[in-house]
């Protein structure tokens, strides 16, 4: 994220889960944001919402844990379910919107419902949009990983019997008529309604590849409400992985998501929950490994939740208008067959994977080099943008989009459509382990992708955006008088700064400043209520190659200097004492910023300072 994470992309688009600073409201749990506007009446739209149980009936081998046994499962922790809202009337390019808990959903599978309400109901392709919810408790559907199938090999713990494929198969075919069903009946319920969308937070994700490392926090909902305002449905997206349970757990269940649906249907009698996954490619549940966690998780969105629909949302005058395109993702290497063969030798699923492709090749078939992969876009009333996303897609995906696009008007889902492999950043590529290179074998694909990825799946998301939105957003201070805390001392934390500067960004998923810029500059006013001296205490992070830089705090004509020391990483925060400062009492002016007649580049990440009176 940082410079010493940054690979060919700004440390802004890499980095910051931005936002533009536009709108009054700040993201901490349990409150809300969208843009700043005047609201104004809010206009009906036709609205449909269904569910329906998707729970197998008969054993069935589980997704989602290569190093689970190959037994099936046999019994069923939690019931798990197909989902689908319709937004529009007949006539006004109505839409679909389906969630499924599932590790995935293979794109055969979305073909064939979507040609299905292509023909039959007359929807557009590109408003049909399936997210799967990744539980790993869920059944496997058509082979999603399709390695694991029946043959010989060395992952003998991970092959499939000929009865699992039966079952599998059957499986499959219920599903996906299911999944026709429940698109069907979204559409014969639809009735006006009210609809309207805000955002929160939930803060149990947890960086998986780094610890301290950026998540989503983003919670954003979209409320469906009878004119009178009963609640009909409510639509959640949170980017963590469905790994609350372990490979271990050999029942079928849906994980954080369907207790989260569990609680959040009991609290509305009548209301329907559907959930879909942000960026959660890199990021899981914290704490994991028990029911207890589960239920805690569940509980967190839920009660988030609660607040959401409590809170004033920015209301959505008509439906959603759809685009989608498909662009070609390059892998960085097609090995040839010299090559697979000396890949067998690796005893890694590497070696498994190399003699999969020696098969295909033998029997005439060619190693792909691209993957077809879809982009798509639905424009709410021009208020806010649902970007979906194929794949397990890392968390720098959803920063770069809501860096460039705005946080306060951008949701981002993953899982949408196809779930071919992960989707890694450059970054990750450039790091490698798991989500960049080691997964791809899993998923059958012949090596890592190339770096350029990331760009291409941006810039396709960017084409199909709003007009409205690609527009610069001007940077908007928001400088709130501080107030004495309960012991006296000021907080002078990030989120109620002014700022002044081009670049210096509020990033809310770690309630920091990105300070990009030497030139950049943080503004407060705080009460200062008695007059004496001050120790002076930030709470920042910065990388070791960029420590040792001076920054000042100033008020009229004094001005504190001192020096940031290493921290570790840019993920890792710390509190430094600063000095003291003498303070008048009444309203006094803080600005803090680099020495910029001798720095220069990035200086520090800030979440507040502290003054703290001397006694």
């Amino acid at each position: 994220m940082k410079p010493a994470l940054m690979i060919a992309l700004t440390r802004k688009s890499v980095y910051s889960l931005c936002i533009a600073l536009t709108f009054a409201a700040v993201f901490l749990p349990g409150k809300f944001s969208f843009s700043q506007e005047k609201i104004n009446k809010p206009s009906t739209v036709d609205a449909g919402v269904a569910s329906i149980d998707i729970t197998p009936g008969f054993p069935i081998r589980m997704a989602g844990y290569a190093a689970r046994l190959s037994t099936e499962a046999d019994s069923v922790l939690q019931p798990i379910s197909a989902k689908a809202l319709a937004l529009g009337r007949d006539g006004q390019h109505p839409s679909l919107l389906i969630t499924v808990d599932l590790v995935g959903i293979p794109w055969r599978i979305t073909k064939e419902v979507v040609d299905f309400l292509s023909k039959e109901k007359g929807i557009d392709p590109a408003q049909v949009a399936i997210c799967a919810s990744h539980t790993h408790g869920g059944p496997e559907v058509g082979n999603l990983i399709n390695i694991l199938q029946y043959r010989n090999g060395n992952f003998t713990d991970s092959l499939l019997a000929l009865s699992q494929l039966i079952h599998i198969t059957q499986y499959t075919e219920q599903l996906t008529q299911k999944l026709k069903d429940v698109a069907v009946a979204a559409l014969n319920n639809r009735k006006p309604a009210l609809v309207a969308w805000g955002q929160g937070q939930a803060l149990f994700a947890a960086n998986r590849r780094t610890k301290g490392g950026p998540v989503d926090v983003a919670l954003p909902i979209l409320k469906i409400t009878d004119p009178d305002g009963t609640l009909r449905g409510v639509f959640v997206n949170y980017a963590c992985h469905g790994t609350t349970l372990g490979g271990d757990m050999h029942k079928i269940h849906g994980d954080w998501i369907a207790e989260a649906h569990r609680v959040i249907e009991a609290r509305h009698p009548g209301a329907t929950a559907l959930i879909a996954l942000g960026c959660a490619g890199d990021a899981n549940p914290s704490p994991r490994g028990t029911l207890e966690n589960v239920q805690q998780h569940g509980k967190e969105i839920a009660d988030n939740v609660d607040k959401l629909l409590t809170a004033q949302l920015q209301p959505l005058n008509a439906p959603p208008v759809g685009k989608m395109k498909w662009i070609r993702l390059p892998f960085s290497k097609v090995p040839d067959v010299n090559e697979l063969i000396a890949q067998t030798k690796d005893e890694s699923i590497k070696g498994y994977n190399a003699r999969l492709a020696l098969e295909r090749v033998e029997r005439g078939e060619t190693i792909p080099s691209t993957l077809d992969y879809p982009v798509q876009v639905w424009n709410f009333d021009n208020k806010m943008a649902m970007v979906n996303l194929g794949g397990e897609v890392v968390v720098d995906y959803s920063i770069r989009l809501k860096d460039e696009y705005g946080a306060e008007q951008l949701w981002v889902n993953g899982y949408s459509n196809d779930v071919p492999c992960y989707i890694a950043s450059r970054r990750v590529i450039k790091e490698g382990g798991y989500e960049g290179e080691t997964s791809m074998y899993w998923y059958n694909k012949p090596s890592p992708f190339a770096p350029e990825v990331e760009d291409l799946i941006v810039n396709a998301a960017g084409e199909l955006m709003p007009s409205a939105f690609k527009e610069e957003r001007p940077a908007v201070n928001r400088q709130e008088t501080i107030q004495k805390e309960a012991d006296g001392s000021y907080r002078l934390v990030s989120w109620l700064a002014g700022t002044a500067g081009e670049r210096i960004k509020y990033m809310p998923e770690w309630k920091a400043f990105g300070w990009f810029d030497a030139k950049d500059q943080a503004l407060w006013k705080a009460n200062i209520e008695k007059a004496g001296k001050y120790d002076v205490y930030i709470e920042y992070s910065v990388s070791d190659k960029e420590a040792g830089k001076t920054f000042t705090l100033q008020y009229g004509n004094k001005k504190l200097k001192a020096q940031t020391d290493k921290t570790g990483s840019w993920f890792t925060y710390k509190t430094k004492k600063a000095g003291t400062l003498r303070l008048p009492a009444g309203t006094v002016d803080f600005v803090l910023g680099a020495d910029s007649g001798k720095e220069s580049g990035s200086v520090f990440d800030l979440r507040e300072v502290r003054l703290v009176p001397v006694k």
